[in-house]
């Protein structure tokens, strides 16, 4: 009767039992110099360097919006001391490769000039369809701008893209006279590529550049990953478990931002 029991039991651990990208970087790459967190859609690296023998220091935290993965690539090597372990090579999307938009949909810095408004959003007023500017009934009387009417009874508000940089501030702190363009996506299909984030419409801005010379260092179209090592035992673990070939068909079917 007690072997009848644990049979019954074991399924169901099974079941509980979870297997997201998330869950396989705690399980296995997270140790005391480098922890992670999850929120909503955003990864937290946090990163620690060792100031004693017992404590360790925080260094950093690296901030991974999932939605801005290209892809992640699984290295294998080894440390200075000879010890085998793998590494998760987090690739961010470069925005340079991002589809052009259509001229109906931008708005230039000349025309940007002929409004003689203050603020970068009532600027887009009027300039381009499907593109409304009002006030957001707050104290102050901020500025509300709706891309394609209202789709949430949350947040409504667009994404913006400042020289290919996703911008989380305020975009009236922006000088208007700084920017060279205004891009508005608005189809599906183009904001695709920016997740969640771009439900609401993304809005692209282009500041004007310097035009002297000066030195500069031609980086191309390579973007910097973020790499995460895990290293003797923990690496053991992970080939044992059988996680390892979870965890890469988790990444080839770029399927890590699912919880």
């Amino acid at each position: 009767m007690k072997n009848l029991l644990i049979l019954l039991f074991f399924p169901f651990v099974l079941l509980g039992q979870k297997n997201s990208f998330f869950d396989l970087l705690k399980k296995h790459f997270e140790n005391p110099k480098q922890q992670f967190t999850l929120r909503n859609d955003t990864l937290f690296v946090q990163l620690y360097e060792p100031a004693t023998a017992s404590q360790a220091e925080f260094r950093e935290t690296s901030i991974v919006p999932l939605n801005f993965i290209d892809h992640i690539e699984l290295v294998i090597g080894k440390d200075l001391k000879g010890v085998a372990g793998i590494s998760l090579q987090i690739h961010p999307i470069n925005f340079k490769k991002l589809p052009k938009n259509t001229d109906k949909n931008t708005v230039t810095s000349d025309r940007l000039s002929q409004v003689n408004v203050a603020s970068v959003n009532q600027k887009l007023q009027g300039q381009v369809s499907g593109v409304t500017v009002g006030n957001d009934n707050s104290p102050g009387g901020g500025t509300m701008v709706r891309i394609r009417g209202i789709g949430s009874i949350n947040n409504n508000s667009p994404l913006y893209v400042i020289d290919d940089v996703p911008f989380m501030g305020n975009i009236n702190a922006i000088n208007p006279n700084d920017i060279e363009s205004v891009n508005v996506l608005k189809d599906p299909s183009q904001t695709a590529i920016y997740g969640v984030r771009g439900a609401n419409g993304v809005i692209l801005i282009k500041t004007k550049k310097g035009t002297s010379a000066s030195a500069t260092v031609d980086l191309g179209d390579q973007e910097i990953p973020l790499i995460l090592w895990t290293w003797g035992e923990a690496y053991k673990q992970l080939k044992k478990s059988g996680d390892l070939a979870t965890l890469k068909t988790i990444l080839s079917s770029k399927t890590y931002d699912k919880n």
